[in-house]
């Protein structure tokens, strides 16, 4: 073991020794106290991203760079948030506190400034500040053109997504899905199948003046359990793609 390495465990020995490890609850707190040491006294440590990533390994989380560091936003220890949905009123309740709702802000101020067009922030239910009955919250930043309608959509340059069709393990539908769909918007659902479309495709959700070359056929399961193939513009903003590693870091932020 090298002299770092040494030193880490040594560190996180420390860090997490107050903490019970048998529970989720514990090594979540855990990890934030191992994320607080590094921000206050690792930032400017070369090897940052090392300790962080031993202290993921170790607590069963997904790791975070020291460049994710220095932008992510601080966690109160105090901060709760709970999102209630009625199932009869179509009301939503958020519930917070003072901690909870100024982290909240913060969140949003910082996605307000973001620069990357597909920056988007998740609070998954049983991962704090989120309480176990919560539902899940996901925040977007659009821009108006989203919500005026396909016209204003046309004049606006998307950039290029960086994905390969065949990577792609799960879409998410923002707002409103196709409505011949049984989909629901901000559901993940499995792809089952991707395939480049030909032109010959019937069921397309069309995209501006997007490239014909960018249009894929991606087979999944819908909400009623049936399997449906329709075709999608991979620069299209209604749509978020996921890979398999993506699911996994998500699935790990949630334990």
């Amino acid at each position: 073991m090298s002299k770092p390495a040494e030193r880490y465990a040594q560190l996180l020995d420390e860090i997490i020794g107050p903490f019970d490890l048998s529970h989720d609850f514990g090594r979540k707190r855990a990890y934030e106290a191992t994320i607080e040491y590094a921000r206050q006294h690792l930032i400017e440590d070369p090897h940052c991203s090392d300790f962080l990533l031993a202290a993921a390994k170790r607590l069963g989380f997904a790791a975070i760079t020291r460049e994710a560091l220095e932008g992510r936003v601080k966690l109160p220890k105090e901060a709760w948030l709970d999102l209630w949905i009625s199932d009869e009123d179509d009301e939503v309740a958020l519930t917070g506190t003072r901690e909870g709702i100024q982290y909240l802000i913060d969140l949003l101020t910082q996605l307000r400034d973001a620069t990357d067009p597909e920056q988007h922030i998740h609070l998954d239910r049983g991962a704090l500040p989120m309480t176990e009955n919560s539902a899940n919250l996901v925040l977007f930043k659009e821009e108006e053109s989203w919500f005026t309608g396909a016209a204003a959509d046309a004049m606006q340059e998307y950039p290029q997504r960086e994905i390969d069709p065949k990577s792609i393990y799960a879409i998410q539908f923002i707002h409103f899905p196709p409505e011949d769909l049984p989909i629901s918007a901000h559901r993940l659902y499995r792809v089952l199948k991707v395939e480049a479309d030909a032109g010959d495709a019937s069921n397309v959700k069309e995209f501006g003046e997007g490239t014909d070359s960018r249009y894929y056929k991606f087979t999944f399961i819908a909400d009623n359990d049936e399997r449906f193939t329709y075709t999608f513009h991979l620069d299209d903003p209604a749509v978020n793609y996921f890979t398999h590693r993506e699911i996994l870091s998500l699935a790990m932020k949630a334990v």
